[in-house]
């Protein structure tokens, strides 16, 4: 493994894309081996990616005047990936980081992209419990078969959130399929409500506010892509807007109960639970974009 820290040397054929040094032969990069439209949409990922982190730490910086960054840091990884991740800190927004990833290898069935890939991860832990940890991922990934897939997840962790505030998310987003006339039900993430126990006891307790958008249909097309960064746009910018009405108003010792829960729940799914923090991406990776600043046990 090579860990690399705040400046990457320069290499001969390699070239920026999407925020991170790539070279155009390694696996997951092979853009010319795309159909046509697949080509457009990883086009369209690379300039999303970048105009996302843009509008992400944009709206950051209006909501938290004395947020500090972190070191960028940099892996790139045998047999694994590239992962980037930058991180701020501050007093309004604890904790905000994105990470960017190009997988090298195929593990089937989450991980594939041996021809081309690129996914992102912006995350949130504000300092009020009341607004939840914004949890954000998105996806594109082709196959070294062809196979063209979009995945996302996008969702609001229980704290102690206003029941408006809720409604608001959800509204918001439903508001986004009916534009594309797909049904909302179909994609509202699962397991929200369930027991600490059980089969339930490493999950995540998120609102299902958001969406979970995997399975065969969402294919590397362009009305797919469409949809989805619409969808990714929507939930930030409506995160941040509950966040600026959220972050001076009062609470309580049960409000900030309520969120050492849910950071405590959160990190035990990352460990735990979620199939790719657990057995695919580096531990040094997932932990620094979205651990909780503080876990009490």
């Amino acid at each position: 493994m090579k860990h690399l820290h705040t400046k990457l040397s320069a290499f001969v054929g390699l070239i920026m894309i999407g925020g991170a040094v790539q070279s155009e032969d390694l696996p997951g990069d092979r853009i010319d081996s795309l159909s046509p439209e697949q080509a457009v949409v990883a086009s369209r990922m690379n300039d999303f990616m970048s105009s996302i982190e843009i509008l992400f730490w944009k709206r950051c910086d209006q909501i938290d005047a004395g947020l500090e960054a972190d070191p960028p840091q940099v892996w790139d990884i045998d047999d694994n990936g590239h992962y980037e991740v930058r991180v701020k800190r501050g007093p309004v927004i604890e904790k905000a980081g994105v990470m960017t990833v190009t997988t090298r290898v195929e593990q089937p069935p989450f991980i594939i992209g041996g021809r081309w890939n690129r996914f992102i991860e912006v995350a949130v832990h504000p300092k009020s419990p009341l607004v939840g940890m914004l949890h954000a991922t998105f996806s594109v990934q082709i196959s070294e078969a062809g196979v063209g897939n979009i995945g996302a997840t996008m969702d609001m962790m229980q704290a102690a959130q206003p029941e408006e505030d809720l409604e608001l998310m959800r509204s918001r987003v439903t508001d986004v399929f009916t534009r594309h006339d797909v049904d909302p039900q179909r994609y509202r993430p699962h397991g929200c409500g369930k027991p600490n126990e059980g089969f339930w006891k490493w999950h995540r307790s998120g609102t299902c506010t958001g969406v979970s958008l995997y399975g065969q249909q969402f294919i590397a097309d362009e009305e797919t892509f469409g949809l989805v960064s619409d969808l990714y746009t929507t939930v930030v910018n409506t995160y941040f807007e509950i966040l600026a009405a959220r972050e001076d108003e009062a609470y309580g010792p049960a409000e900030v109960a309520s969120q050492e829960f849910m950071r405590r729940r959160w990190l035990e799914d990352q460990l735990f639970w979620d199939v790719l923090a657990k057995n695919f991406v580096p531990y040094e990776a997932w932990s620094a974009v979205n651990a909780p600043p503080t876990v009490r046990f």
